[in-house]
Parts: C-alpha cells; structure tokens; sequence
C-alpha cells in the first residue's frame, strides 16, 4: 500500500497524535462516544503513512463493534468538523466501489477560537492505578525549542530518571513529573511483555514531547490530562505498528 504515502497528511506519527488530541479536545462536546471510537480506530490504521489509511466501513464497524450505518453516521460527522476526509476509490478489475482511503486532517484553529476555551480542561484522564487530578496552581508552561531531547534516549541512567529529564526539560515540578510518570507506568504496565522496555520508554518520551509542544500553540491547564490522551495514541501506535510489520 506504498501508494498511501501520495495522501499522507503528517510528516510523523508525533504529528498525527498531536492532531488527534487537538481534534478530541476540541470537539469534546460534539462527538459522541462513538465518534471517537471511530476517529482513535483511523488512527489506528493510519499509523504507517501518517494521516492515510484505506479502511472498510465493516472493518472500522468490526474493530467497534457497532454496526456499518452507525460507523457511516460517525464518518459524516467527523467529515463535517473537518476532522477527517474520505476518498472515494474504484476497484481497478471490477470498476466498483473499493474501500475508502480516509485522510486525517491537520488541526486549525478558527479566527474565533483564538481565545482558548475552558473545553479543553474538561478531559480527565482514565488510569487504572493512578487517579492524576487538575494540579491548582499549576504553572504556566512555555514551550522551548528542543534540539537535544534526544540525547536522553542513550543516557546511562534508570527510566524514571530518563522520563524525569524530559519533562524537566520544559518544566521543573516534581508533582507535575510523578503523575506524568504515573500515567505512562499504569499505560504500559501490561504490555510489558509484548515491547522492549526501551520501546515503551521511548513512546513515554514522546508523548513528552508532543503534549509540551502543544503548548507553544495554547493554554492546557490539565497537563496530566492531555498527557494521558497522546500517550494512549502514541502506545495505539506502537501496537499497531507491530502488526503491520508482522
């Protein structure tokens, strides 16, 4: 499916998480729980050309276990927030209709929405041992360009403390970093025997990286919860990745 890379919308998977937790956050209030059952199971599948996937209604359907119309209802409406857009394409052989090629679009934010409204701190995350609350008080974080993050990757030190100097990195509060580390640990506890310890590690990293450079663009007042959104995408990415490769 080589060809999928003509419509590829991102230029990274980083690029398309951060989208899909600006399109979720956004949107919160306009899409149902099965709208972003559909949009996560896109991303899914649009994981290996960034923002590209050619997917049936029944394979989304299946994936959700809802039924085909519920599926075509879910795509119009994350067509109409310009969320997603779908590509009608032919069957070379036959001439019919084949599956869709279903593109995920960049976030824009509106003229009217340069004031960023509290809606996107209604986001709590959802762990199973770690219950992170808004941090009161919490303070402003300004994001700085990065061009050694990396660097921690291959330093020779345990992963929290690796975990710790990426968000350090951006922001120094020993609270904020225990409960980022908290989620990434109650995440990826139970797929521990499916990824390298390196692999989770550095899908914790870069959810880091993508949620704290959400920041340069807008306010988030719950980190944790934000943090909770792209790491979950960034983890989706990794799984289906290994599948695709298998």
């Amino acid at each position: 499916m080589h060809y999928l890379s003509d419509y590829q919308t991102f230029q990274s998977k980083q690029q398309l998480n951060e989208a899909i937790a600006d399109h979720l956050s956004e949107h919160y209030y306009e899409l149902s729980a099965t709208d972003r059952a559909v949009l996560n199971t896109i991303a899914r599948y649009a994981v290996k050309f960034a923002g590209a996937a050619h997917l049936k209604v029944a394979t989304i359907a299946n994936n959700i276990a809802k039924s085909e119309k519920t599926v075509r209802r879910a795509i119009n409406r994350l067509q109409e927030l310009r969320v997603i857009r779908k590509l009608v394409t032919t069957r070379k052989v036959t001439g019919g209709q084949g599956a869709n090629i279903i593109q995920v679009l960049p976030f824009v934010i509106r003229d009217d929405q340069a004031e960023v409204s509290t809606r996107e701190d209604s986001v709590e995350p959802v762990v199973p041992s770690v219950q992170p609350t808004e941090i009161e008080n919490e303070p402003s974080i300004s994001f700085k360009q990065n061009t050694v993050i990396n660097n921690t990757y291959n330093a020779p030190t345990t992963p929290y403390v690796r975990f710790k100097q990426s968000v350090e990195y951006y922001v120094k509060d020993a609270k904020l970093t225990n409960k980022l580390y908290g989620i990434y640990l109650a995440h990826t506890s139970f797929l521990r025997n499916c990824h390298e310890s390196s692999e989770l590690l550095n899908c914790g990293i870069e959810a880091v990286l993508t949620t704290f450079k959400a920041t340069k663009r807008k306010v988030i007042r719950n980190v944790a919860g934000y943090y909770n959104g792209v790491l979950d995408r960034v983890l989706d990415g990794l799984m289906y990745a290994a599948l695709f490769d298998a």
